[in-house]
C-alpha cells in the first residue's frame, strides 16, 4: 500500500468496535428480545444517569426523537419553531413533520451554534419552540437562550446528537433544556449502529404508550 493510497481516504468518523461489542450484540440476538428488551431499559437508565437527567426514552433515530420532542411539547400546525441555519437537515425536517414552520436563525461563526441574540432576531409572534444544536459537539451557550425563551414561554429543545460527552458549565450538555435528543448513528461519538434517545426532566413527557422511561 502506497502513501498515496493511504491518503486517498480520510474518514469523518470511524466506529471503534471490537469483540466486546460483538459479544453484546450476539447476547441480544440469542435472547430473542430484539426491541424494547432489558438491554434497552438498561441503556435508558445508564444514559439518563450519565447525562444527569431524570428520564430517557430510546428511539429508532435522533430524527424520531426530535419529532417526538415536538409532539410532546405541544407544537403543531400554525406554530413557528426557530432552528439554526447551520445544522443537519433533519433538524428542520422534523418541524415540518408536525405541520409547523421552521424559522432559520444565524449562528456564531466561531462556534457554529446559535446565540441568544440570533434567536431573538428570529422570534415571531407564533414562535412556540426553539431548537438549539450542539454543532459538531460544541455546546451551545444555553443559559442566555433559556432566559430569553423562558420570558416568552417558549420551549427549548436541544439537539445534542453529536455531543455525547460534551459539557456546558461543568455539567453534561442537554440537562438545561426542556427536552433533548441524541443520535447513536455510526458517525457519532457513541454508537449503537442506529438509534436515538429523548431525555427530559418531565415525567409526563417521558411517559408514553409503548415507551420506556428511566429514572436514575
Amino acid at each position: 500500500m502506497t502513501a498515496e493510497t493511504v491518503l486517498a481516504r480520510i474518514n469523518v468518523m470511524e466506529p471503534w468496535l471490537g469483540d466486546k461489542e460483538a459479544r453484546a450484540v450476539a447476547d441480544v440476538l440469542a435472547s430473542g428480545l430484539l426491541s424494547q428488551g432489558p438491554k434497552v431499559r438498561e441503556f435508558e437508565a445508564r444514559f439518563s444517569a450519565a447525562q444527569e437527567v431524570r428520564h430517557a426514552v430510546a428511539t429508532s433515530s435522533s430524527t424520531t426523537a426530535l419529532h417526538l420532542a415536538l409532539i410532546v411539547a405541544g407544537i403543531g400546525p400554525g406554530d413557528d419553531v426557530v432552528v439554526p441555519s447551520l445544522a443537519f437537515i433533519a433538524t428542520a425536517n422534523a418541524v415540518t413533520y408536525i405541520g409547523a414552520r421552521p424559522v432559520f436563525c444565524d449562528v456564531d461563526p466561531a462556534t457554529g451554534t446559535v446565540t441568544a441574540a440570533t434567536v431573538r432576531a428570529a422570534l415571531t409572534l407564533d414562535t412556540r419552540a426553539v431548537i438549539v444544536v450542539d454543532q459538531a459537539g460544541v455546546p451551545v451557550d444555553l443559559d442566555p437562550v433559556r432566559e430569553l425563551c423562558d420570558r416568552h414561554e417558549i420551549t427549548v429543545i436541544e439537539d445534542a446528537g453529536c455531543a455525547v460527552g460534551s459539557e456546558y458549565k461543568g455539567r453534561p450538555v442537554g440537562t438545561g433544556a426542556d427536552i433533548s435528543v441524541w443520535s447513536f448513528h455510526q458517525d457519532n461519538v457513541l454508537t449503537t449502529g442506529e438509534g436515538g434517545m429523548l431525555t427530559t426532566h418531565r415525567a409526563d413527557w417521558a411517559a408514553r404508550p409503548g415507551a420506556s422511561a428511566a429514572t436514575p
